[in-house]
Order: C-alpha cells, then sequence, then structure tokens
C-alpha cells in the first residue's frame, strides 16, 4: 500500500504515460505504473515477438550480433526492437522519451523487465565457468556506455547511466563507472556502419581495470553495435554482458 504522502502527490500531479504522455489515474495497487494500459499491452506484445536465431522472444533471448561477439561481448540481453521511424512503437516511444526527461518510474519499470533475463544470462555464465573447471564465482558490477559530452549538456542527463543506476538497484549489483567518454565525434544517427566504428575509435578510456569482474555494460539502445563493441576493446573485462532496453534490427541498419 502506498503512503498517504505518496498517493496525495500523485492525486495533485498524476503521472503521465512513459510512451504516450497520456495522463494516468493513480492506482493504489500499481506503486510502479509507468505505462498507461493500452500502451501496456502493446508493450506486452513487443516484448514476445521472437528472434529469428534462436526462435525465443526477444525479452529473453541472449544471442549476440557477431560484431559485437568479435570484441568480446559473450551473451546480450535485451527487451525489444527499437522500430524505424514510420512506426511509433511503445519500445521507441520510451527510449526517445528517457532521452530527454527520464522518469524514476520508468527507469524502475524498464530495470525490472531487464533484470529477469540478466539473472539468467549470469546463472548461465556461472554454469558454463563450474564445467570449465573454475570453482570461484566471478563477481558481476554494471557499467554503461557513456553519452556524449554534448548530449548531456542539451538535455542534463545521460540515460544509460541512470538506466544502469535502476538496474544495480534492482538486481544488488555494484554500480561501477568504468569508462570515461573522452571525444564526442560525428553524430553516430547519419553514418553508415563502418563509419560509426571508425568514429568511436579512441571515443572512451577504461577507469580501472575490469579483468577481475563479469561487467553488465548498459546502453538504452543498440544499432549497429558500434559502440558496445568499442567499450568491449577499452575494457578487456573477464566477461561482458551487453544490456539494453532497444536494439536496432538489421534491416533497419545502412
Amino acid at each position: 500500500m502506498k503512503s498517504l504522502g505518496k498517493l496525495v502527490k500523485e492525486l495533485l500531479f498524476p503521472p503521465r504515460c512513459a510512451a504516450c504522455g497520456k495522463l494516468m489515474s493513480p492506482d493504489p495497487s500499481h506503486a510502479e505504473q509507468a505505462l498507461c494500459t493500452a500502451c501496456r499491452k502493446l508493450w506486452e506484445r513487443e516484448l514476445r515477438r521472437q528472434c529469428p536465431c534462436c526462435f525465443l522472444e526477444y525479452s529473453t533471448c541472449r544471442c549476440v550480433p557477431s560484431s559485437m561477439k568479435k570484441h568480446g561481448i559473450e551473451q546480450y540481453v535485451k527487451l525489444a526492437p527499437y522500430g524505424d521511424e514510420g512506426k511509433a512503437t511503445v519500445t521507441r516511444r520510451i527510449v526517445l522519451g528517457m532521452k530527454e526527461h527520464t522518469r524514476a518510474r520508468t527507469l524502475r519499470l524498464l530495470a525490472a523487465e531487464l533484470a529477469v533475463t540478466t539473472e539468467a544470462a549470469i546463472a548461465a555464465s556461472e554454469r558454463a565457468r563450474q564445467k570449465n573447471g573454475y570453482k570461484e564465482p566471478l563477481e558481476t558490477v554494471i557499467t554503461y556506455l557513456p553519452r556524449g559530452k554534448r548530449s548531456v549538456c542539451r538535455t542534463g542527463v545521460d540515460q544509460a547511466r541512470e538506466l544502469a543506476r535502476a538496474l544495480a538497484a534492482q538486481t544488488g549489483y555494484r554500480f561501477v563507472p568504468l569508462l570515461k567518454r573522452v571525444r564526442d565525434g560525428a553524430p553516430q544517427k547519419s553514418l553508415s556502419r563502418r563509419e560509426r566504428v571508425q568514429n568511436l575509435r579512441g571515443a572512451f578510456e577504461r577507469l580501472s581495470d575490469a579483468d577481475k569482474y563479469r561487467v553488465l555494460l548498459v546502453d538504452d539502445v543498440v544499432t549497429t553495435g558500434a559502440g558496445m563493441s568499442e567499450c568491449a576493446r577499452v575494457l578487456q573485462a573477464a566477461e561482458i554482458i551487453a544490456v539494453s532496453v532497444a536494439f536496432t534490427e538489421k534491416k533497419h541498419i545502412k
């Protein structure tokens, strides 16, 4: 049950849907109400879409694109496809909304969804380690792919950092900033896959050693995987699991 103070606050300032922006009626039974009923139904449908490689729902699939795998990323946890500009999916609206206004209730919703598959990925990793003769479990920490300085200055928030913190709070794993953005480069949106890779080369710097950690590397959306790949190359962690809310399907990548 919500406290009286929280209920009064929501009556005075009703929450807005993280996807469509619609005002929602306060619901005492839903402490983390972030989506309206209509958007929630649509989003659950998006979460159930199947991966063409493993045939699992994307929200439980851990398949890694080859461009990320060759840089040491062992598993990739994601929720749903981002969708193209002509189709305003709920996932796309949530991610775009996070770039401008990162609300706590939205972060908690996403972290709760990601935590389920993340825990499954870590459990699978530990089973593989035991099979290979490792007796001690690998410590898991959470870090993020830092946003460009210009973007942070414009919006005042790094959504990947806030998402990583929310995931740490949800799972109990330590949040450790392991990377620093040292160069912005050109805006990634207008670049091809090859140009994105070149644009991000040397854009990140490792803040501390990660060779004894399993690192959950968090971003809001993965397009070509160039950012994740470059961060993995810089980190040189014992193991890396990429984590994002959304990803761009290959057919939408130039």
